[in-house]
């Protein structure tokens, strides 16, 4: 087993945007990098500097096809989605190597997983901005009460009325199954899945991303670590939208990873083959 270094990591993780890029082009699946990754494509023309991961989005119908079938043909990357894993435990998805292993932060603390990158999913937004908030202040109550259920001693410093009520509420999560408020999230994300608005959001995250259709209503290339990967035409707009002024750099202090890992590249025998 392999121990990768932060170059090792991206290495990987290029890898496998690479193999997820040939698969929407060969089943004409809409995609985009997201995030800080679209932000370091238009700024940096590669990874923003002190960032370690790979974000990309996807329309609802585009990510449902994708997570029907991806899978299907591939065997040393899969896709996991709390839809086709009833174990994985977030409610957007991401794309494996399976043939590496991922601790965050570290083998002793946290998870494990294996080296991936995250495919967020945008489903549609009411037109209405308080219909819209009241979908993310539901969202971000279920993400509470999930934390809440996976990691039921974090909360536990606090004042003795309050460990009282938590105590409680544990008892209560404990009765639930531990994807019970993904599924949620999920619910919540779909609920205008139906309706034809104007705007998509991503409510299966942490953040509030809202956007116009227009803004994806066709794509361009950019430039990436010197490869070319699809950016929606509106990715101004759509920046600007989430970050303000995401050309200008942030000070010193902030330009740092949230991330802490350790990665290993397995050998063939190591993963049974």
């Amino acid at each position: 087993m392999e121990k990768l270094d932060l170059e090792g990591l991206k290495k990987v993780q290029l890898e496998i945007l690479d193999v997820v890029n040939e698969f929407c082009q060969k089943h004409q699946i809409n995609y985009w990098i997201d995030c800080g990754t679209l932000i370091g494509a238009i700024r940096h023309k590669g990874y923003i500097p002190w960032d370690d991961d790979i974000d990309i989005g996807m329309l609802r119908s585009d990510y449902d096809k994708f997570m029907k079938l991806f899978n299907e043909e591939n065997s040393r990357y899969q896709f996991y989605s709390i839809e086709n894993n009833k174990d994985f435990l977030v409610a957007f998805g991401k794309v494996l190597d399976t043939k590496t292993i991922l601790y965050e932060p570290n083998k002793e603390q946290g998870i494990k997983l294996n080296i991936n990158i995250d495919v967020f999913v945008y489903d549609n937004a009411p037109d209405d901005e308080m219909l819209c908030q009241k979908m993310f202040k539901k969202r971000d109550m279920y993400l509470k009460l999930r934390y809440a259920q996976l990691y039921p001693n974090f909360y536990d410093k606090t004042s003795l009325k309050k460990k009282i009520m938590r105590f409680f509420l544990k008892i209560y999560l404990k009765l639930l199954p531990k994807n019970y408020y993904t599924k949620k999230i999920i619910k919540n994300s779909r609920k205008y899945i139906d309706c034809d608005t104007k705007r998509v959001g991503n409510f299966t995250s942490v953040s509030k991303f809202v956007g116009d259709k227009e803004l994806f209503k066709e794509f361009i290339k950019v430039e990436f670590e010197g490869r070319k990967y699809p950016a929606p035409i509106g990715y101004d707009t759509w920046l600007r939208n989430i970050y303000g002024d995401y050309m200008k750099l942030p000070p010193v202090e902030k330009r740092v990873s949230h991330h802490e890992f350790e990665a290993y590249k397995l050998e063939d025998r190591e993963n049974g083959e």
